[in-house]
């Protein structure tokens, strides 16, 4: 079985009204369903584009003030995903409920109802001045699709309770003001390819606003391998030039991660369960040497 899938770095565009917000969403859609994709997947906030509609707002009250088009994001993206026939997994916008906002991502399955995958562990800014809310566990999707947003890719639990799970293709919306938030996202979805021998695809969220809480970003997104044969030494199947909006295509073969992991050179995935990694004496107290 092969997965065709897309990739999306989306770049921060000026906006007159949610009209242009949602023409941007629909030409990356478009770009996307022209290339054959069965799958998209969008970076983390891209609501964010938004925030010009209200320049007055102070940054602290931008999730309180992005949460009204949540509804209208759901919507979009249940419509247009059933007139595409792609799944699109939305990368990620604000949605109230009893316990408060919410930073979610929205997947939608043509045919079927929004299914919603919550973020878990939430950056400083996120907690304050935000005041999100944490997410509560992960979701299990079609087609061994899994969701970790941004932060929550860096926890290997995360990707490995996905896998656990049948997860075969872990996506990544992410979105990272600076080359460190980048590399941290990036090196660790390359580290769960490995750990897990999925695919991971990392989406992000460029361009900025250039005042808070946006003045900046930093990222570009990329489809991965694990990396054994039989995929290419270069696990990055694909990837967006850095800062630069685009959209990348990778088909993603299970046949040949099925292989991967039943006579690679390494099997990661089987020998995750076969060592015992506790931790015994051994440990010199330095406060006793002569």
């Amino acid at each position: 079985m092969t997965l065709r899938a897309a990739s999306v770095a989306w770049k921060i565009r000026p906006v007159r009204g949610d009209s242009s917000y949602f023409g941007h969403f629909y030409d990356l859609v478009s770009m996307a369903h022209d290339e054959g994709a069965e799958v998209v997947v969008f970076p983390e906030l891209h609501v964010l584009e938004l925030l010009p509609l209200a320049r007055d707002l102070e940054a602290h009250d931008a999730a309180k003030y992005l949460v009204q088009y949540s509804e209208a994001v759901e919507q979009w993206l249940e419509r247009i995903s059933n007139s595409s026939g792609m799944i699109i997994v939305g990368g990620s916008h604000f949605k109230e409920g009893d316990a408060g906002i919410k930073n979610v991502c929205a997947v939608a399955v043509p045919g079927q109802p929004l299914i919603f995958n919550e973020k878990n562990n939430l950056t400083s800014y996120e907690r304050d001045p935000w005041e999100l809310q944490r997410g509560s566990g992960l979701t299990r999707l079609p087609n061994r699709l899994g969701v970790t947003i941004c932060y929550d890719s860096e926890f290997p639990e995360s990707g490995r309770a996905l896998a656990e799970n049948g997860t075969l293709v872990q996506c990544v919306p992410s979105w990272t003001e600076t080359q460190r938030g980048f590399q941290r996202v990036r090196w660790s979805c390359l580290a769960r390819a490995v750990e897990n021998q999925v695919f991971v695809i990392h989406s992000s969220l460029v361009g900025a606003l250039e005042y808070e809480p946006v003045p900046t970003t930093y990222g570009s997104s990329a489809i991965i391998a694990p990396s054994i044969e039989p995929f290419p030494v270069d696990p990055v199947l694909r990837e967006t030039p850095l800062n630069e909006e685009g959209v990348i295509i990778a088909d993603l073969n299970f046949e040949m991660l099925g292989e991967a992991r039943n006579s690679g050179e390494v099997s990661n995935w089987e020998d995750r369960l076969k060592s015992d990694w506790s931790v015994s004496g051994g440990v010199l107290d330095s406060s006793k040497r002569d």
